[in-house]
């Protein structure tokens, strides 16, 4: 009997050690800032609203325009995110900044923007391209025309090479 190798054998890459040792660490972490952190976590919980609204309209597997959404979200959350953090972190402040609507119209100003975004660039695109496909083609036409003039109509043909040559 030939001795057999294990089962579980790596192939490729080496395995990474310490992975669940690290996530431990890190959720012991998160869990003591939490008592910290609330009011941060209360405000950008309540102001990525239109992410998840985002995130659950799109159809897109990779879901840009969500991303889209979310990265000016978070732009509109932030200035508030340092006023609480200045006025200190309690959940009082934090509902004060999310019961002011000016703060409400920042925020979803800011994921608006991000709708724009995915609505607007790809026509922006879209017609660029089109410009220059549509002034490649002139130039094309333009140098086929001085072809035409140096070496005569049959440059323009669409005949294949063999017909031509005779072959």
């Amino acid at each position: 009997m030939a001795s057999e190798e294990p089962k579980n054998k790596p192939a490729g890459k080496p395995r990474k050690k310490g992975g669940k040792l690290k996530f431990i660490l890190f959720m012991i972490l998160a869990g003591a800032a939490m008592p910290f952190m609330l009011a941060s976590i209360l405000l950008v919980l309540a102001g990525l609203a239109p992410t998840y609204v985002a995130f659950a309209t799109d159809d897109d597997p990779e879901k840009t325009g969500a991303t889209s959404v979310c990265a000016m979200n978070l732009a509109g959350i932030f200035p508030f995110l340092i006023d609480l953090w200045i006025k200190g972190q309690t959940p009082g402040n934090a509902l004060r900044i999310l019961s002011d609507p000016n703060s409400w119209l920042i925020i979803l100003g800011a994921a608006a923007v991000g709708q724009l975004i995915i609505y607007t660039v790809p026509q922006a695109i879209a017609t660029l391209s089109l410009t220059h496909a549509d002034g490649r083609a002139k130039a094309l036409r333009k140098n086929l025309d001085m072809l035409k003039e140096s070496w005569g109509p049959e440059v323009a043909t669409t005949k294949p090479v063999s017909a031509i040559i005779g072959g």
